[in-house]
């Protein structure tokens, strides 16, 4: 019955990302990007913007702000990790687009690798999957809009990208509950992916998001996102009717079948639950709920 949910969930996810002003509010990046394509020639693009493979983290928006990474919430790189499911909307690994140096592209291999300022290991991608792991760039060149997007295999390819002004990724705070995530995925098989203060994530069709400590239940008290919650899993999906089903145990108390609502307020707006957001240390897991097997308090 989960699986079953899964295709049709996918396309709310989908256009629940596309709705709203804020994400369209693409910045111009700092200084000249520089690319090389396949055969090692070097282009400058000056003035560019970032367009395809973001995304804003509006929950962080403040509206009173003066720059649209203040108003619409900072710019992040939408990266599929292998460890993501086989999903075409799968787990989300969001890291701050200001913090990417360089980008580096193999077609033979089908992987990116994303280097982050300051940071040593680099974050790798797959492009196994058609759409997954570009990066867009826009500049206007004499005139005439130039784009390019990194990412898709073809005798135009994008081989390196290179960010001049990347800013130092900021260094994890590290403190709060650790969550164990465990995914949909045949290989490896339902792994278990590691994240801090896990939230329940809601999104409004005008772009604004927000937080919750709680998850949400139809009839009963909100189940807390803490220590007490001994294991969730996940059952099923029914977006014809706004709601999941899911098997809970909290402090010990024997497992239960509880009904989630997937919309809530969000000050005098009705906002849908995106998923669940986790933290790590370069940035932050958005785990749709359609690719949630379980969670548990990692030990």
């Amino acid at each position: 019955m989960h699986r079953a949910w899964c295709g049709v969930f996918g396309v709310l996810l989908a256009w629940t990302f596309a709705s709203g002003n804020a994400a369209d509010e693409k910045p111009k990046v700092g200084g000249d990007i520089t690319y090389t394509d396949l055969d090692g020639k070097e282009i400058k693009l000056p003035g560019a913007k970032l367009t395809v493979g973001t995304r804003r983290l509006a929950w962080l928006a403040d509206p009173k702000g003066t720059t649209p990474d203040e108003k619409f919430g900072p710019l992040a790189l939408k990266v599929r990790e292998p460890v993501s499911t086989t999903l075409v909307d799968g787990v989300l690994t969001l890291i701050p687009a200001g913090s990417l140096e360089s980008a580096k592209y193999d077609y033979e291999k089908l992987s990116v690798s994303l280097n982050l300022k300051g940071w040593k290991e680099p974050v790798l991608g797959s492009l196994q999957y058609k759409g997954l792991n570009t990066l867009g760039i826009a500049t206007a060149v004499d005139g005439k809009i130039t784009t390019i997007t990194a990412g898709v295999p073809g005798k135009t390819a994008v081989k390196t990208i290179t960010f001049p002004d990347a800013k130092p990724l900021q260094a994890p705070k590290a403190v709060g509950l650790n969550w164990a995530v465990q995914i949909i995925q045949k290989e490896p098989s339902n792994p278990t992916v590691k994240v801090r203060n896990l939230k329940v994530l809601y999104h409004a069709p005008d772009g604004s998001e927000r937080l919750s400590n709680d998850i949400p239940v139809r009839k009963g008290t909100p189940i807390p996102l803490d220590e007490k919650l001994t294991r969730l899993e996940w059952l099923a999906t029914d977006t014809n009717t706004n709601f999941a089903a899911v098997e809970v145990e909290v402090g010990g108390t024997p497992e239960k079948l509880v009904v989630i609502p997937l919309t809530g307020d969000m000050d005098k707006k009705t906002g849908s639950v995106v998923g669940l957001l986790g933290e790590i240390d370069t940035g932050y897991k958005l785990f749709p709920l359609h690719t949630i097997k379980s969670i548990a308090p990692a030990k």
